[in-house]
């Protein structure tokens, strides 16, 4: 074809030539001979244009597909999933999510500003980005300041769109009256005790009794006692034999317990009504903003543990550690709600109550991953840390089986993946949340220890750098604080010496004491005794709020 072509080509160029001559000379006549000349080659181009197959005709344009309603999306795609009862001044936890139906990304805002009306809402905004078909829930906290119905809108927004969703449900008034409790006591016949009587009997002895928070079990009352006191009231809701052995274990581990991360029990009893008098804490882990920061992050687990420690030496597992079980009291965490908790030398557990998103692998599949044990509390640790460092827990699902099946089975989504500040913590984090009990921490204190070595490192770097005198007592008191809570007196005892520099007169001299002890424990390979800890706590606190004198 190409050697055609070509020949064409030639011949077409003879032609012109001849024929522009014959123009030339014969003027108006040589035109005419130049149309003869060139009439073979014109008719051998129309009969190979005529051989060539046609071009394929063209596809047809499909009519334009109808666009997704993206207000319609965001209208069925939203998840609101309140309980069955709201109590006045009582915090409630409502499920919220939303479920991309579109057929591309998507990324939703979902508003309770309407809801604010009513009461106190946390968060008040939830974000989510998701892939097609893909659906997320988080559970928002809703603190009804108005009893009765309640009518209120939600928006979800997405770009520019944005669409206004109400809802509806009811606000009771607090339980005033007396409720009807069946408890089981082994000191008593060891049968069944009924006890039908009212609340306003044991609220007669405080002032000022308020709700203040509610869990599956019981509600929580903020009350003053007649000496002034501030202290909080736990009283269950409803109690069937076995909820009856729940509270009665919970008083009497619980009552084992002295520490300064570990809420006090007050008083306890079960008349008028079985109730708990405890320690008032304003705050807990689950009222916090996430994420925070990791140092923050490991702090407050470090104070966790030295609670946890405590109790695991009286062989006393919690099993239930989850961000409303912490709660805080002048920014320190203290340990609460022992009531899922298992004394270790028991030869089996009373109960096989849990908390999903909490669980540990043992305590969904016992004949896969073993009793549950001290390391069942370290898996709890991690699925906190991961809450605090992301905002989220680790593994998340529509229904029990969901969730326990990636409990068993998935590895998180690493938690920096999430939030790239959680990065430092990450691996201690994956470590406590192995699947096999001997792939985490062996002990408390071996977290504390990675633990220390995170904040140890970040401590030294900034005291290291700091020019500022009051600053550099704050990382020399937190580094002696650190490693005597590790029980490490010649790390304490160079620490306490930087410290020194910072003090003069009254504290200077007790923490020379505080140095004489520890050379004392150095030399003789002594224990640092909890005394000691306590004594170091004082002159730190002293030196960090400014009392140097």
């Amino acid at each position: 074809m190409p050697k055609r072509r070509h020949d064409m080509t030639g011949d077409f160029i003879r032609r012109l030539f001849i024929s522009l001559f014959l123009i030339y000379l014969l003027k108006s006549f040589g035109i005419l001979i130049a149309l003869f000349i060139f009439m073979p080659l014109i008719i051998e181009l129309l009969r190979e244009f005529e051989s060539k197959p046609a071009p394929p005709a063209p596809r047809p344009i499909p009519p334009d597909l109808p666009r997704q309603d993206i207000r319609e999306v965001l209208r069925r795609g939203l998840i609101f999933d309140p309980p069955t009862e709201f109590y006045l001044n009582t915090e409630s936890r409502i499920k919220v999510g939303f479920k991309n139906t579109s057929s591309k990304r998507l990324v939703v805002n979902i508003l309770f500003d309407d809801l604010e009306r009513y009461g106190e809402i946390s968060p008040n905004r939830l974000r989510f980005s998701l892939k097609e078909g893909e659906a997320r829930y988080t559970f928002v906290k809703f603190v009804p300041r108005k009893a009765g119905r309640i009518k209120a809108e939600i928006k979800a927004k997405s770009s520019i769109f944005l669409v206004r969703i109400p809802v509806e449900f009811k606000v009771l008034e607090p339980l005033r009256e007396g409720v009807e409790v069946v408890v089981s006591e082994s000191e008593v016949e060891k049968g069944k005790i009924n006890v039908t009587s009212s609340l306003k009997a044991l609220f007669s002895r405080y002032e000022e009794v308020e709700p203040i928070g509610e869990g599956g079990f019981a509600r929580v009352y903020k009350a003053r006692r007649n000496d002034g006191k501030i202290v909080a009231l736990k009283i269950p809701y409803h109690l069937t034999e076995q909820a009856g052995k729940i509270f009665l274990r919970e008083v009497s581990v619980w009552s084992q317990l002295r520490h300064k991360n570990i809420v006090e029990l007050y008083d306890a009893n079960i008349v008028p009504v079985p109730y708990i008098e405890m320690e008032f804490c304003g705050g807990s882990l689950a009222k916090l903003s996430k994420p925070l920061h990791w140092e923050k992050i490991a702090k407050l687990i470090f104070e966790v543990c030295e609670g946890l420690k405590y109790a695991h030496s009286k062989d006393i597992i919690h099993r239930d550690l989850k961000p409303s079980n912490i709660l805080l009291k002048d920014d320190v965490p203290k340990i609460s709600d022992w009531g899922l908790s298992k004394v270790v030398t028991e030869s089996r557990s009373t109960t096989t109550s849990f908390t999903p998103l909490y669980a540990a692998p043992e305590q969904i599949s016992r004949s896969r991953f073993g009793q549950t044990d001290e390391r069942t509390d370290i898996w709890q640790l991690g699925v906190l840390m991961y809450e605090l460092a992301t905002g989220r827990v680790p593994f998340e699902g529509e229904d029990f089986v969901e969730i326990a099946g990636k409990i068993t089975m998935e590895k998180p989504v690493s938690a920096s993946a999430i939030n790239p500040d959680a990065k430092p913590l990450e691996p201690i984090i994956m470590k406590c949340l192995a699947k096999r009990k001997e792939e985490r921490y062996q002990s408390v204190k071996e977290l504390q220890r990675d633990l220390a070595e995170l904040l140890g490192g970040r401590y030294r770097q900034e005291l290291g750098r700091s020019v500022d005198f009051s600053r550099s007592a704050y990382y020399a008191g937190q580094l002696l604080l650190l490693y005597l809570r590790l029980g490490d007196a010649k790390e304490a005892y160079k620490y306490a010496l930087d410290l020194r520099r910072y003090t003069r007169g009254k504290i200077q001299r007790e923490l020379e004491e505080l140095i004489e002890g520890l050379e004392i424990r150095i030399n003789e390979g002594l224990p640092v005794p909890k005394e000691l800890v306590e004594k170091a706590e004082i002159i730190v606190h002293k030196v960090s709020s400014g009392f140097i004198e």
